[in-house]
């Protein structure tokens, strides 16, 4: 088989997986959730193997031992405070769903379906009806199986994921090998930084937030702050919505701690989410995010809308990586396409 051939043969290949890896998208999450975890905690498991001379096996134990007991503990500590946060919440967005029907009686005809129907859907979410409760059983098995599958890739992920990529590398043409070395190095070194990154800010900001609502006196701060941790991996639109509804929130709340009425309290929450973002975007991303937030915020919006009609919610956390692997990709065969053609030019 000549070279050409066996690119056109490995064209084919690749799109026929990709087109299969579509159609089977729905039973990708748990994998795709455990090479997320793989490449997060992947720079632990070098570190007790290479340094400590830890076996990887036992070096991912020890990670599963650890994540399982802080999880247990942070359970302990904050469980009922969320679980009580969580109803609190719940009542209140009821009582203001119920006074905001009065007030859009009062509206003109042209905008009251769209309201309702708003309102209708913030209800919906709120109410557990009896299907859905007939229906739990399943889902929770259909979980608990996904959350069994994750453990088990991530497990293999961690201790066989160097090797993996070595095999990879076999059905790489000769001719092509070291570009192909290369690339799949920058893009695992980029793909793993936005990753931990990610996973940092959302416990930066969950943090942070949470110190700063309790000082104020906004009601739920630790459930809010944790919903605005979560809201950075949507990027763009995820912090905005976040700093609104606890806004409104601190808005219906009441008086703050400094004695501020509502509506000054709703500006100060903004003003602190306003110099969080600030924080973020100059001293936090330039070190933790790397080179892959250059991409043009349009392109991000795109990218996040997209991996969101295509994937949920693994596709908004997927969408911002994939574009720069896209982008990297790009630059890496241009930069190759050029090269080639200046050392025929040359000849």
């Amino acid at each position: 088989m000549t070279l050409r051939l066996k690119f056109v043969f490995f064209i084919i290949v690749g799109l026929l997986v990709l087109w299969f890896l579509y159609i089977e998208r729905a039973i990708l999450t748990p994998f795709v959730f455990a090479a997320i975890f793989a490449y997060i905690f992947n720079p632990v498991v070098n570190f007790l193997h290479e340094k400590l001379k830890v076996p990887r096996t036992v070096s991912v134990i020890v990670i599963y031992t650890l994540i399982i007991t802080l999880i247990i503990a942070g359970g302990i500590a904050f469980s009922k405070r969320v679980v009580d946060e969580s109803s609190g919440l719940r009542v209140q967005v009821s009582s203001l769903t119920k006074s905001a029907k009065n007030q859009i009686n009062a509206l003109p005809d042209w905008i009251k379906p769209t309201l309702n129907d708003t309102l209708a859907n913030v209800e919906k979410s709120n109410n557990i009806s009896y299907p859905s409760v007939y229906s739990f059983f399943p889902q929770a098995f259909s979980r608990i199986i996904g959350f069994i599958i994750f453990l088990f890739a991530a497990f293999y992920f961690l201790k066989e994921g160097s090797s993996m990529f070595d095999k990879l590398l076999h059905f790489v043409p000769n001719t092509y090998k070291l570009e192909a070395d290369i690339l799949i190095k920058r893009i695992n070194s980029i793909l793993g930084s936005y990753l931990r990154g990610q996973i940092f800010l959302v416990i930066f900001v969950s943090i942070v937030l949470f110190l700063c609502l309790t000082i104020i006196g906004v009601k739920y701060s630790l459930i809010l702050a944790i919903f605005s941790g979560f809201a950075e991996i949507v990027p763009i639109i995820g912090p905005i919505f976040a700093a609104a509804v606890v806004a409104l929130i601190a808005f219906m709340g009441g008086n703050s701690n400094f004695g501020w009425d509502p509506f000054q309290t709703a500006i100060v929450v903004i003003i602190v989410y306003t110099v969080v973002r600030q924080i973020q975007d100059y001293f936090v991303n330039p070190y933790i995010m790397g080179k892959i937030t250059k991409l043009h915020p349009l392109i991000i919006l795109f990218a996040v809308l997209a991996g969101e009609h295509t994937a949920g919610i693994t596709g908004l956390l997927l969408a911002v990586p994939l574009a720069g692997i896209i982008k990297i990709i790009f630059e890496y065969s241009l930069d190759f396409i050029n090269d080639k053609e200046i050392e025929e030019k040359y000849k």
